[in-house]
């Protein structure tokens, strides 16, 4: 069977590592990946070395923060289907799986070619990216549904979610594959003799680093020996802004920018505690890699996060939004010896048998093959 991956952007993330590892895990059940990009970026050189084919086209976007592009994506959605349709035709795949619904020419192309259609639900959209539809939700839900013959979706928050728009008898829950951290020689964290926090993802609001920047400025005037160190990257002046905060709250050398980081799950592991500070992530790939290194997981209680985190067993929920409840969770970790490590040896047992690549293989390829069984009794 050949599947035809739809990626939102031509670098590996949240929503697109999972694309390589499920033609990993797909390629010995006899399913052939091939992957359809909307840019170049780092996705491709893995892809080139699995020996997988690709091609770059347009996916037609029809989502935009606050909307402030919509009449652009809707012009550019018009201008570019014939070239979207010609994409997906070139590679004859028996399943389109878009893994995103912030784009929907794919979709549209394969339920005109006569090909079944599987959205995969990464993310929420509004809670989580402010990115709201073009075309309203009322019309985008009626497209969801009607252009996919199924959903998958790695949380239940999301299942939940979509089950407004898509039928909730289309949608099947699939835990991602999390290997655990490999060993790495990674620099211990610094400077040395202090509470270490470590923050992964991209740097915007929707993330809430600002939460954390805050919290810790709270400590700091406490005099609490804390620091915290930001892994990822950012734009439009968010990191300035940050850093400004830091400085409004006197945590300016409590506070590290380390932009992107290789091996970053081994950099998690020299943490004392890691957070998870996004506004409502939909399931949180770096809280379960943290867990299964046996770190404790600060997060908020929002989104498929407390699905990870159950609150004072395997790590401590906070509200999002909320940095004095945020700062009061990291003081109970530093006030209280060992819990830490407890709640961190917690995690890694519970969710050792979780996130398995022989449970995410078997749900991929079961829907995969439902979705391609449809085509065949059509």
């Amino acid at each position: 069977m050949k599947v035809l991956y739809v990626a939102h952007q031509g670098d590996l993330g949240g929503a697109t590592s999972p694309i390589v590892e499920a033609i990993d895990a797909l390629a010995p059940r006899g399913f052939t990946g091939c992957v359809l990009l909307p840019e170049s970026g780092g996705m491709i050189a893995a892809l080139e070395r699995r020996g997988v084919a690709w091609r770059v086209a347009p996916i037609g976007v029809w989502a935009s923060t606050r909307g402030r592009r919509r009449w652009r994506n809707i012009w550019s959605n018009w201008r570019t289907a014939a070239a979207t349709h010609a994409a997906v035709a070139s590679f004859a795949p028996d399943v389109v799986l878009s893994a995103s619904t912030t784009f929907g020419g794919p979709a549209r192309a394969a339920a005109a070619l006569g090909i079944p259609h599987v959205w995969w639900l990464h993310e929420f959209g509004k809670a989580d990216h402010s990115l709201h539809f073009d075309f309203g939700d009322a019309i985008t839900g009626r497209l969801l549904d009607r252009w996919c013959v199924g959903a998958i979706a790695p949380s239940d928050a999301l299942a939940r979610h979509f089950a407004g728009r898509i039928r909730p008898d289309k949608i099947v829950k699939v835990d991602y594959f999390i290997p655990p951290t490999p060993p790495a020689d990674v620099p211990d964290l610094e400077p040395a003799g202090r509470f270490h926090l470590a923050l992964p993802g991209s740097l915007n609001p929707q993330k809430g680093q600002a939460d954390a920047v805050s919290a810790v400025g709270r400590l700091a005037r406490e005099g609490r020996t804390v620091h915290l160190h930001l892994f990822g990257t950012g734009g439009r002046g968010y990191t300035a802004k940050l850093e400004a905060l830091a400085a409004r709250e006197g945590a300016t050398a409590n506070v590290t920018f380390h932009g992107h980081v290789d091996r970053l799950g081994a950099r998690l592991a020299k943490a004392d505690a890691v957070l998870m500070t996004s506004r409502c992530e939909g399931l949180g790939r770096v809280t379960i890699e943290a867990m299964r290194a046996g770190r404790a997981v600060v997060g908020t209680d929002a989104g498929g996060t407390p699905e990870l985190i159950e609150d004072g067993r395997t790590g401590l929920l906070y509200r999002p939004g909320d940095p004095d409840g945020l700062a009061r969770a990291i003081g109970r970790l530093m006030d209280e010896p060992g819990l830490a490590a407890a709640l961190g040896e917690t995690a890694r047992t519970w969710i050792g048998p979780r996130y398995g690549a022989q449970g995410f293989a078997d749900g991929m390829a079961q829907v995969l093959s439902r979705a391609a069984g449809t085509r065949s009794a059509a």
